[in-house]
């Protein structure tokens, strides 16, 4: 299965519009990120290992190079990539400090007199884990602690040589195979040992900081913590890249699970014909919101790759935090959304478990994305980080303005849970369900505030004691953050869609609004937002949403353009006949004729 996916990276990088895109990136022409990122999403709808080992050697380590690098070293490194005289990889995860980067123990020490740099892991805990393309890939962009004259100036990323062309391992790397997962058996991932590796001292990326011969260090930006910020961005495009995959993996579950329940027949009235089973409430519940939630994500996230693309022409991804937060929120959000989605799809009974039918695979494939760059618990800490930063900035900078005008929204609110809730109508506007996920976000913000403030000045608790106490409700805020900017892009974006196409998709949108109403109705009505009769009608809306989309449900689906060499799956109409060898070994007897019985496999024979 590696080599047979490392046969399609290659071939795949080969063709004209993929060098293309590499050399796009090179030269950072406008767009090129949207279009990199909608390939990327169309590749892993074909084979996710494919996808996801493109996306290592280029996005990864060919993103470290394009904006870690001066434009020197991008020249000297990205083209070769473009051409595939060699592949990489990208090592900044360690067995003992995994989303804790500015803690990574790898050790780089500039030796004077030979102009190099030392490469070295002094402990276990300093060992590269779970590296992608650790057994194929000749360099790896490896973060380690820079070290000059026995001072650390922090994280930086060095270019280091691991295997020549003929699968020989470099004096001093060892590449350990981390062998069996649970997906991604195309995906080669490894763990990377370095034994004083020494590199020239060129092969530091040094846009953001660098080393003279004399061995003086130079850094355009002066604070520590700033530079750090500014080497992490690197993953802020790879993040977003997770979210384009893991969006895909929806649509083509939804697309399998939806073209088969619009063909399967099963009960129904008696001595009447047996009805599809779309028509069964049941399945059209579980079915549609996840539909109505993967057209959302789409938009939210092609919102994001333009912001990123204009960010990154105009060379300000540095400091670009909030950006930042827009890429991080949607890839947490986005990839527990694509397991529970394709749980879901799983809906077509024991067809739907089986391997030729894909959803199972797409589900032990994806399910790693919850963790790929960073594990999503992290991913929302940062979110939440930067909304306290701009609450905090908003009084520093009005303090006496911000007073007046945060009483006016807490009361506003306050009075809104006493009069707009029991306003009945309002349920089932989408204005009413913008205004609810804004009050919750708000609410909970507000809250956090105050309990780390009083954790931190009255209790005297140290801020870590006092962030650490309070994590579950920084997951909840940091989520109500994402519902509100992905149904608020979602609402924007219908109104510039084509007048034809509008009405379905505010059908689906209203249904998504729905949908975060009800999944958070309980505390809805703890802060007396919603009555009991209001958050009853949402339930019976909800029910009445599925139930009316469910016929638009294949116009929804064909406006996702797979193609039918994407979907290979028998249950969705689309049989392909060498499925089965695509996981199992070919049979070596001849097919059983019908009526025959088939040879009994031996004791121990490999099926």
């Amino acid at each position: 299965m590696r080599a047979l996916t490392f046969q399609r990276v290659t071939f795949t990088m080969g063709l004209p519009l993929l060098k293309r895109t590499i050399q796009d990136q090179a030269e950072k022409t406008k767009n090129f990120v949207s279009r990199s990122l909608v390939i990327g999403e169309v590749l892993s709808i074909a084979d996710v290992a494919t996808g996801v080992k493109c996306g290592i050697i280029y996005w990864l380590f060919g993103g470290a190079i394009r904006n870690l690098g001066s434009p020197a070293r991008v020249t000297k490194w990205l083209q070769p990539l473009q051409e595939q005289k060699y592949t990489g990889m990208f090592a900044m995860t360690e067995r003992g400090h995994r989303s804790n980067v500015r803690g990574v123990q790898t050790e780089a020490t500039f030796d004077l007199s030979a102009q190099e740099f030392v490469i070295d892991t002094p402990r276990e805990n300093a060992e590269k884990t779970y590296i992608g393309n650790a057994m194929y890939g000749n360099y790896a962009a490896v973060f380690a602690q820079l070290i000059i004259n026995g001072r650390s100036q922090g994280p930086h990323c060095f270019i280091v040589p691991v295997c020549d062309e003929n699968g020989s391992m470099y004096p001093g790397v060892t590449a350990i195979d981390m062998m069996y997962k649970e997906g991604l058996h195309g995906v080669d991932n490894g763990i990377l040992r370095f034994d004083k590796v020494r590199i020239p001292r060129e092969n530091l990326l040094d846009k953001f900081g660098s080393v003279a011969p004399g061995g003086q260090y130079h850094s355009p930006i002066k604070d520590k913590s700033a530079r750090f910020n500014a080497t992490l961005a690197v993953l802020t495009p790879s993040r977003l890249a997770v979210t384009f995959q893991a969006t895909g993996s929806m649509k083509l579950g939804l697309m399998i699970a939806i073209r088969y329940s619009h063909s399967r027949r099963q009960f129904g009235p008696k001595a009447k014909e047996e009805v599809k089973i779309i028509e069964h409430q049941t399945q059209t519940r579980r079915l549609m919101p996840h539909l109505a939630t993967a057209l959302a994500l789409t938009f939210a996230s092609r919102y994001a790759g333009i912001l990123l693309d204009k960010d990154i022409f105009r060379g300000e991804l540095v400091g670009s935090l909030p950006l930042q937060v827009l890429v991080a929120g949607p890839k947490a959000y986005s990839t527990w959304e694509n397991i529970g989605c394709l749980q879901d799809c799983e809906c077509a009974g024991g067809l739907g478990y089986m391997m030729e039918n894909r959803i199972s695979g797409l589900r032990c494939d994806t399910d790693v994305f919850v963790t790929f760059e960073d594990d999503n618990g992290v991913v929302l800490q940062v979110v939440v980080q930067e909304l306290l930063a701009q609450y905090t900035k908003q009084y520093e900078e009005r303090p006496i303005s911000s007073l007046p005008r945060n009483w006016t929204v807490s009361g506003g609110d306050k009075l809104r849970t006493s009069f707009l809730a029991f306003n009945m109508d309002t349920v089932g506007n989408l204005a009413f369900l913008l205004k609810a996920v804004n009050f919750r976000e708000r609410v909970l913000q507000r809250g956090l505030v105050a309990r780390i403030y009083y954790k931190v000045m009255t209790e005297k608790e140290d801020f870590f004691s006092a962030w650490n106490s309070c994590l579950h409700h920084v997951t909840c805020l940091s989520l109500a953050h994402i519902h509100r900017v992905t149904l608020e892009r979602f609402s924007l974006a219908v109104r510039r869609c084509p007048e034809e196409d509008q009405a379905l998709l505010k059908k689906f949108c209203l249904l998504y609004g729905t949908k975060l109403a009800f999944q958070e109705r309980a505390w809805y009505l703890e802060h007396k937002y919603l009555t009991p009769l209001a958050s009853m009608k949402i339930r019976r809306q909800l029910l009445y949403l599925c139930s009316s989309l469910k016929d638009d449900a294949l116009r929804g689906i064909s406006a996702f353009n797979i193609p039918h060499t994407s979907l290979h799956a028998s249950i969705a109409g689309i049989a392909d006949p060498m499925a089965s060898w695509a996981f199992y070994p070919a049979p070596q007897h001849p097919l059983a004729r019908e009526g025959a019985r088939s040879p009994r496999p031996k004791l121990g024979a490999k099926l």
